[in-house]
This record gives structure tokens, sequence and C-alpha cells, in this order.
């Protein structure tokens, strides 16, 4: 498990220098890249970002982008539903949709070019670097749950059952890291160990973190009496929903490390989703 939680790490740093894709089962997983369903072919998900996706094929669960949009064509085939953020999903008449589409849009307000940028000012500068970061929290959160689902299901079902109780496990967990690296410290191979007890915890928070998304996720479709079926759509509605409320000044902050906090201790009781 460890070997996949580092490989998608790794996957993630690559993302941004080159496009790539990959394909877990029968998933369709691209980054910077567009995705191409044809009519031959039959697959259970389509997620793609930084790209767009085009089907003529079956899909028989639900497609998702981010940065990009969608196009079915005739004779596609979805079975759930079509989210797509930061662009459209175009429909031919004779294309199906088992579910519902939903589009959802980020403010054009970033700058497009460097120079652009620099005469925004610190606010443009600011602008730009949160929305990078959040479109690649959003990739790197769609990154995890295709690799490693059973475990991110694991980690959210011990949010589920008592979110105050793996805040109070975070809490504990995350003052005993400089501890267990100071004692670590005290003998030669505890200090080759220190860097992985580090990568351990940057692993656990992001996992965590984005487990608190999908539990966010969750209860908001939960409270207009609606349901996910994938745990893709419920992080990114989660990660939106977060990233919104980081913009309130202390609040919004205090919130993000109180879900942060819980998602860490639900990993680290979970043992990253190997044990309930």
């Amino acid at each position: 498990m460890l070997k996949r939680l580092t490989a998608a790490v790794v996957l993630f740093t690559v993302i941004f220098a080159a496009p790539c894709a990959f394909a877990a089962g029968r998933e369709i997983v691209k980054f910077y890249a567009d995705a191409d369903v044809s009519k031959d072919m039959i697959v259970d998900d389509v997620v793609v970002v930084g790209g767009n996706a085009t089907v003529s094929g079956r899909v028989n669960n639900g497609i998702v982008v981010v940065g990009g949009s969608a196009e079915l064509k005739p004779g596609a085939y979805v079975a759930e539903h079509v989210v797509v953020v930061g662009g459209k999903c175009v429909k031919d008449p004779a294309a199906h949709i088992g579910g519902k589409i939903s589009e959802i849009d980020i403010p054009h307000f970033i700058p497009s070019s460097l120079p652009d940028i620099l005469k925004g000012g610190w606010m443009a500068m600011w602008a730009t670097i949160s929305l990078l970061v959040l479109l690649g929290f959003l990739g790197l959160a769609i990154l995890l749950i295709a690799l490693i689902p059973k475990h991110m299901t694991t980690v959210l079902s011990a949010i589920q059952k008592s979110f105050i109780m793996m805040l109070l496990w975070g809490i504990l967990w995350m003052v005993l890291v400089v501890p267990i690296a100071v004692l670590l410290a005290i003998s030669i191979i505890g200090i080759l160990l220190i860097p992985l007890e580090m990568l351990l915890a940057a692993l656990a928070l992001i996992i965590g973190y984005i487990a608190s998304a999908i539990f966010i996720g969750k209860h908001i479709l939960q409270s207009f009496k609606k349901t996910s079926t994938h745990l893709f759509v419920d992080a990114i509605i989660g990660i939106l929903v977060l990233f919104a409320v980081g913009l309130v000044p202390i609040v919004g902050h205090i919130v993000k490390v109180l879900f942060l906090v819980a998602g860490f201790g639900a990993v680290i009781t979970t043992r990253f989703g190997t044990t309930r």
C-alpha cells in the first residue's frame, strides 16, 4: 500500500511537467491530455484533469472533467452523472445520460500569462496561485481515489462514524510527531527513519484532507436530498467548499484545520485505510 501511495505522489509531481495518463482496471484517468472513448469502447469511468473528454462509446458509471469540457457524441451512453468543473458539457440529442449534467463554473478572473499576473500585482498573483493549488488538489484527489478507492472508503467510514473522536486522535498524533522524531534521532537507524516518518505524516495529511472533503461533499448532497454513487463527485464538491471556506479570514482557516486534523486522525487510526 505504501508503494501505491508513494507512486501517487510521484505521479502528481510529474503531471505538472508533462501530460500523462493511466488506466485503473477499465477506468480512463488522464492529466493534461484529452480522453477519447470511441464507439467500440466500454469503460467504467472517465476522469480528465486539464483536458477534454470526447465520448462516443459506453461509460458504465460517470464522467468527471476538471479544467476542460465534455462532448457526448451520437451513440454515447453514460449510465450515471457527468460533472464538469470549469468547462461545458455538449450533449448530442442521440446521446444517453442516465444521471444529470453538473457544470461547476470557475470565475474567469485569473490572468492567462505571466506579464498579466505581474501587472495585476499581489492580488492577481495570489488568485493565480490559489487557483493552481485548487486544480492541483482536485487532480491529486481524483488520482488517489482511482489508485486506492478501498482505503479512501475505510478512512471516510471512520470520519462518518465519529468525527469528534477522529479529531481528538488527530490532535494526539500531531502532537506526537515531533517526540517520535526525537526518539528516532537517538539511534543511527532511527535517523534514517525520520524522513520516512515525515513522508508518512505528509501522506496522512493529504489523504485525510481528501477524505474529509468527501465527507463534506456527501453531507451537502444529502442536505439537498441527493446522493452520489461515486467518490469523485463528493471529493470535488467537498474540496471546492473547503476552498471557498478558506477565503473567510480566521474562521475559515480554523474550519479547514479542524477537518484536516480529523482526517489525519482517521488515516492514522485506520492505518492508512487498511483496517477498520
